[in-house]
């Protein structure tokens, strides 16, 4: 492609995108989460015009530093606009890119392709403003001295540049149309953002009590907390299984267990027993006199029978408090 071409055809891209542009910022500032559908479908029908502008200038750029005869007979580009070019292309692969992959990427990507789009939309828009102050003049004579008859000579390829053109346009309405079933991906995000926010703003205003009642107590998964996992230790058994079928050795191996069990159950005293042995070991600390304590007594006998049992009685509760 010659150098007139390649300039006209990226003047004319350049004058093709101002509109969509400028509706894709218009659903920005009145609300993207309220035009969310606008805007997915403007931002994918101006991909391939952004594809063929920047091949456009990436053609002048490459035959330029490749010291091609009538690229450097035609000039090199500012200087300030030479510098920032790395950047706007940076941001513009980074804009589009994050923008196509929110809707087919779910969690920690999904939050890294937001984050990314952006501020790289804010970049991108600062520089796309300097970019039309610095060529919107020189853009729209370019592109009506190519769309309009001119005095002058014509430029070569004016045909094949107004096939590229229409077949950006078709693309990029083909592409946005055959999306808009798969729209909800992009105007779902919103939505799944807010209720996993407030899952988790609910989570951290709960208070500890509800918090803890909540927890399980008992759980074969280790999740219970500290004071029950103790006793889910004891009465958990020492290995998961999944297996259904019973080993070739299981009766013997219950029998023999039972007979352990049984013999250890035996070895220690139940606390009936323990009782028992106990109270026959106690004696009262005084044993029973043949006369009254009592100075003014006149009784001299032997003790009654049941006086005797219910000091004994007594003797025998304080020695087991």
């Amino acid at each position: 492609m010659n150098p007139d071409g390649n300039e006209r055809l990226t003047a004319a891209v350049g004058v093709l995108l101002l509109v969509p542009v400028v509706v894709e910022v218009g659903t920005v500032l009145l609300g993207v989460h309220t035009f969310m559908s606008w805007h997915v479908f403007v931002g994918l029908a101006l991909i391939p015009a952004v594809m063929l502008k920047l091949a456009t200038t990436g053609w002048r750029f490459v035959r330029y530093y490749t010291r091609s005869r009538p690229y450097m007979a035609h000039g090199p580009p500012q200087l300030a606009m030479r510098l920032l070019a790395p950047l706007f292309v940076v941001a513009t692969v980074v804009l589009f890119g994050s923008g196509v992959a929110m809707g087919f990427l779910h969690g920690h990507s999904l939050e890294i392709a937001r984050r990314l789009h952006g501020p790289a939309s804010v970049v991108w828009l600062l520089l796309l403003g300097l970019h039309v102050l610095v060529y919107l003049g020189r853009a729209l004579r370019r592109t009506a001295d190519d769309v309009l008859p001119a005095e002058q000579r014509p430029v070569r390829g004016k045909t094949a540049r107004l096939y590229a053109l229409a077949t950006v346009v078709v693309c990029g309405l083909v592409l946005g149309g055959a999306l808009v079933p798969a729209q909800h991906r992009w105007v779902n995000i919103r939505h799944d953002h807010h209720e996993r926010n407030d899952a988790q703003s609910t989570a951290r205003n709960r208070p500890f009590s509800q918090e803890q009642s909540q927890r399980p107590q008992f759980s074969t998964t280790g999740s219970a907390i500290p004071i029950a996992a103790v006793w889910t230790r004891r009465i958990e058994p020492p290995c998961v299984t999944t297996r259904t079928r019973p080993s070739p050795g299981w009766r013997s191996d219950i029998l023999r267990n039972a007979r352990s069990i049984r013999s250890w159950c035996a070895s220690v005293d139940s606390p009936t027993n323990s009782t028992r042995s106990r109270s026959t070991a106690v004696s009262p600390s005084q044993l029973p006199q043949s006369f009254s304590r009592r100075s003014g007594s006149s009784s001299t006998g032997s003790p009654s029978r049941s006086l005797t049992i219910s000091a004994v009685s007594r003797a025998r509760a304080r020695s087991l408090e």
